[in-house]
Order: structure tokens, then C-alpha cells, then sequence
């Protein structure tokens, strides 16, 4: 176990390291899978519902026979039997086996193993959940042909889930980061393309104004006078082609200065 927890945590400090989001899960998952022997992981990074939330499969590729839109198995796979159960209702995140949770004859002679089976080809699931709050639950779930995973298995999971955690927030704040320059990007070169672009002031009242709040209140939160903050509405509007704030905040959404 010493050698396996050694290599995640090189790979955590990789992960760690980089500046793009993409690379995080295939550094993560290529040495789980080998680590654990396993075929496949589902990576349910956001909390996940029956009727929500993204399902990833790693490697990024279904076996042959490609299952993807098969309703039973995405059922299954978005029920998280037994995990979902077994996460979403304590405050015990030890990763655990299908199998050692629900018992293991329960497990094998359940629809969702058999479903499971069939669209993977594999026989036992390994669920590291990410510790949180609340009933929905995210993490890993490692599938596996063969043997069922070991308690030692069990243990080393237990090992490297705060990395995995630490792992998935780190991702989740690259992808916040990166839409957010995209967003500033695109925004700036649609300020840019208006016949007068709007000033850094300007901006900023402008991104008040679509919050609804009055000009007084405009005011205090940029610690200037009511008569200024008019002065810079009269100048939204003229920039805009705007007759009143309603039509101004419609005029910025459609040129790509604010958020639809």
C-alpha cells in the first residue's frame, strides 16, 4: 500500500500543480485504475440527483458495445445503488465495496449489478465518496471484473479520498477561473465594439443597475454622490442607444456586456 499512496501522492502534487482543469481527472483516474486493477470510474463530481448532475466515465471511452444511451443502465448509474444510501444518509465516508455494503449475495443478484454487468462487463464497484453535506453525494465510483475489492483495497481508498477531495475542489476552482477570463474576455471585446465603450465606472454602475437597485443605493456602494450616479446612468444610456433602465440593462445583455 506504501508504493500505491506514494504514487497518488505524486500525482496529487501534479494535479496540484497545474493550471488547466482537463488535466486533472485523467492524471487521477490512470493511477486508480491501476492501482486498484480496476476496468473503469465514474466520476460524479457535482452533487448528483435521479435527475441531475453530470456523470463522467474514465478512461473517457465505453468498452465495446457502447451503452451510453441505454435508459436502464444510465438509471442505475444515477441511482447510485448502494452508495447513494449508504453516503447520503450519515456522516460515515469510509470508502466501501457494493458488496461489503449491502451484503455480497444482495449485491450480485441485484438489477443494478446486473445492469451494470451488461453495459461493462464488470462485476463489483468500489464507491470513494467525497465528504460533504447534505443527501445528494458526489465522488468515485471504481468498477472492477474479477474479485471483489479487498479490504486492503478498502484501505488504501481511504488513504488517498482527501486527495481526491483536495483534487476536485482544486478542478472545480480552474473551471470557475477559467469561465470567469472567458466571460471578462468576451465582455471587454464587446465594451470594445461600441461606437463609445463604456468607462471602468461606467461598467460598474452598469453591472448595479441590472441588480435593480436605486440610484441612492448606486451611491453608497461606490461611496459617490446621487448626482454623479446619475451623471453615469445619462451616460449609459447615450452610449447604449437606452431611453430608461430597463432598455439599457436589455441593450447590454444583447451586445455581451451583461450575463442573459
Amino acid at each position: 500500500m506504501r508504493d500505491r499512496h506514494a504514487r497518488m501522492l505524486d500525482w496529487a502534487v501534479e494535479v496540484m500543480s497545474t493550471e488547466d482543469p482537463e488535466r486533472v481527472w485523467p492524471f487521477l483516474t490512470e493511477e486508480l485504475l491501476t492501482a486498484l486493477d480496476a476496468t473503469l470510474i465514474l466520476v460524479k463530481e457535482e452533487p448528483w440527483t435521479r435527475e441531475r448532475g453530470s456523470v463522467e466515465i474514465w478512461p473517457a471511452r465505453l468498452p465495446p458495445g457502447d451503452h451510453d444511451h441505454d435508459e436502464p443502465v444510465q438509471r442505475h448509474i444515477r441511482g447510485g445503488y448502494p452508495f447513494a444510501d449508504r453516503y447520503g444518509t450519515g456522516h460515515d465516508w469510509t470508502p466501501q465495496s457494493a458488496a461489503r455494503i449491502t451484503g455480497a449475495r444482495v449485491w450480485q443478484h441485484s438489477a443494478a449489478a446486473d445492469a451494470l454487468h451488461q453495459a461493462f462487463g464488470t462485476r463489483h464497484m468500489l464507491g470513494i465518496p467525497f465528504p460533504s453535506t447534505g443527501p445528494h453525494v458526489s465522488g468515485f465510483v471504481v468498477h472492477r471484473s474479477g474479485k471483489d475489492f479487498s479490504p486492503h483495497d478498502e484501505r488504501y481508498a481511504a488513504r488517498v479520498q482527501p486527495l481526491l477531495k483536495a483534487a476536485a475542489t482544486h478542478r472545480s476552482f480552474l473551471t470557475a477561473l477559467r469561465d470567469a477570463s472567458g466571460r471578462d474576455r468576451r465582455r471587454r471585446q464587446a465594451n470594445q465594439s461600441l461606437a463609445v465603450p463604456l468607462t471602468p465606472r461606467e461598467l460598474h454602475v452598469l453591472h448595479l443597475l441590472a441588480t435593480g437597485i436605486p440610484a441612492d443605493a448606486m451611491a453608497r456602494r461606490l461611496g459617490i454622490s446621487p448626482r454623479t450616479v446619475h451623471k453615469h446612468l445619462h451616460a449609459l444610456y447615450r452610449k447604449l442607444g437606452a431611453a430608461d433602465r430597463l432598455s439599457a440593462v436589455l441593450r447590454a445583455q444583447e451586445a455581451g456586456l451583461l450575463a442573459n
